[in-house]
């Protein structure tokens, strides 16, 4: 047996591992929800798996995210994924894949949430390079840089979202 794979037979790390290689990008308080142990339990277990190399973190903001390393995504995939993970965002790009392109107007009417709230979430996307900002007479238009990619991505980890709008779009998209 490997030295990796034996830091795998606790039944914990193996918990802990099983749902970072399920839903890559995952923060903490998320990995803590899904495996229901203790923060600090949580927190040393993940310290061993990377010490280990079998998990790596990345910090964005205020979020940690958590990766396996032998993962099968692309740096373009993880910082997509990190994104995704975000609610409002995911629902943004959901939008953009079904419509194409939108407005902040259209995109806080169909979120619910106040378009300086959408101006944050689409400066993040833009950043990152999954959004496009264009001018178009007087109005700005926010479309997908890879609608392809968004999708491939979305539907490959569909069940790691646990949203139904994502399942409901992948359905769409599928024709089931």
């Amino acid at each position: 047996m490997d030295e990796r794979a034996r830091y795998l037979e606790l039944d914990t790390r193996k918990k802990i591992y099983s749902q970072v290689e399920r839903a890559p990008g995952i923060h903490f308080r998320e990995l803590q929800r899904r495996t229901d142990l203790a923060i600090g339990s949580l927190q040393y277990h993940l310290d061993v798996l990377q010490k280990q190399h079998l998990v790596k973190s990345r910090k964005k903001g205020k979020f940690t995210r958590f990766f396996p390393v032998y993962g099968e995504q692309s740096e373009e995939e993880k910082v997509a994924l990190s994104l995704f993970r975000e609610e409002s965002v995911r629902k943004i790009v959901l939008f953009l894949v079904q419509k194409k392109r939108a407005t902040n107007k259209q995109l806080a009417r169909f979120l619910g949430l106040a378009p300086s709230t959408v101006s944050f979430h689409m400066q993040k996307l833009i950043k990152a390079g999954l959004v496009e900002k264009k001018r178009r007479k007087k109005k700005t238009y926010f479309s997908l840089a890879n609608a392809e990619q968004a999708k491939e991505i979305i539907i490959g980890y569909r069940k790691s979202f646990l949203d139904d709008l994502v399942d409901s779009f992948v359905e769409m998209w599928e024709g089931i």
